[in-house]
């Protein structure tokens, strides 16, 4: 197994022992654990002792990762292509031994065969596309799931086309997310969103295209944005002035594009709000007014690694995920 890994990877393969004493009984006779390194970055392997179902697995790998704090990948002996199709599904990390190896907390999917989405050229990507960015995001608040290229299109309000290039980078970074189905490929994300968003954020870009520190706020009302819409759902306190997120159609209509740019506004250094033109059409995540996900990306670097910031973002995460926290309150 190892051997193989270091094969297909081009790196070496460190190993270690895993301590059991604080894992569950049952789990402690159901798996042989190794704790791997690759690339700098720990994990568990866990082979299989008996035979354990793909829906079982699911539940052991959070129990595991929850106990061990570092992701879990199953190694499988003799998988068949069933088995390996239902792992990508339920998007666990595993190798399957000569045939593939889906890492995704390392950014590895790679495989012998045909691409999982009916043989489709494979594209390299380093930053999702906005339209496939919006795409995740949505994947991420729960929506979509089921729906192909013509119903997801219908939705965003955009060409197929658009869709199905979306579709293409989403497979690309995390193969599990999009699966066949006859002959329709349709979204398929994995239960577990918090996982998934470890996977995708690294692929995502700020969707702020510009931002306009203005003199006045705008009569229009605009939904909250950045820190702003982040203050909305949790501790974290606002700046001084308001940040509002704008689509590009709405940038024109408040006459803040650069070839309609009204005097009226100017850039101060302490305005009364700024206005971020996004890249894509914010979307709310459910039971919110704002898109706390886009909100986050927006946010500078040293803003986010800000350890305040960054509790009150994990904090956000957590809810917005669908994970219990009971955070420092």
């Amino acid at each position: 197994m190892r051997e193989f890994v270091e094969k297909m990877l081009h790196t070496r393969v460190e190993r270690e022992h895993v301590d059991v004493s604080g894992l569950p009984l049952y789990l402690r006779g159901l798996y042989s654990l190794e704790r791997w390194t690759v690339f700098g970055v720990p994990f568990v392997m866990a082979s299989p002792i008996e035979n354990v179902t793909v829906k079982t697995m699911a539940k052991h790998r959070n129990t595991l990762e929850t106990a061990l704090g570092i992701p879990v990948a199953f190694a499988l002996e003799s998988a068949t292509g069933y088995r390996v199709e239902r792992m990508l599904e339920a998007g666990l990390a595993f190798v399957a031994t000569d045939k593939q190896v889906y890492l995704p907390f390392l950014g590895v999917a790679l495989n012998g065969g045909k691409s999982h989405a009916g043989g489709r050229k494979q594209v390299s990507i380093e930053t999702l596309s906005p339209q496939a960015q919006r795409l995740a995001i949505m994947a991420l608040y729960g929506e979509l799931d089921g729906a192909n290229v013509t119903q997801a299109a219908n939705v965003l309000a955009v060409a197929k086309m658009t869709v199905s290039r979306a579709f293409d980078e989403l497979a690309a970074v995390d193969p599990s997310i999009i699966v066949s189905e006859g002959r329709r490929r349709v979204l398929r994300p994995d239960r577990n969103k918090m996982a998934l968003w470890r996977r995708l954020e690294p692929y995502m870009a700020s969707p702020v295209a510009r931002e306009h520190r203005l003199t006045r706020v705008p009569d229009v009302g605009l939904p909250p944005g950045g820190v702003s819409a982040l203050s909305e759902i949790s501790m974290l306190q606002d700046d001084p002035w308001p940040t509002f997120t704008a689509t590009k159609a709405q940038e024109r209509v408040l006459g803040l594009a650069t070839d309609a740019r009204n005097a009226e506004f100017d850039e101060p250094e302490e305005p009364a709000c700024v206005v971020q033109v996004l890249r894509y059409e914010p979307e709310p995540a459910p039971g919110c007014i704002v898109d706390p996900l886009s909100a986050i990306l927006s946010l500078p670097d040293d803003v986010r690694d800000d350890p305040r910031v960054a509790g009150e973002i994990e904090y956000v995460l957590n809810r917005v995920l669908g994970v219990d926290y009971e955070g420092n309150r």
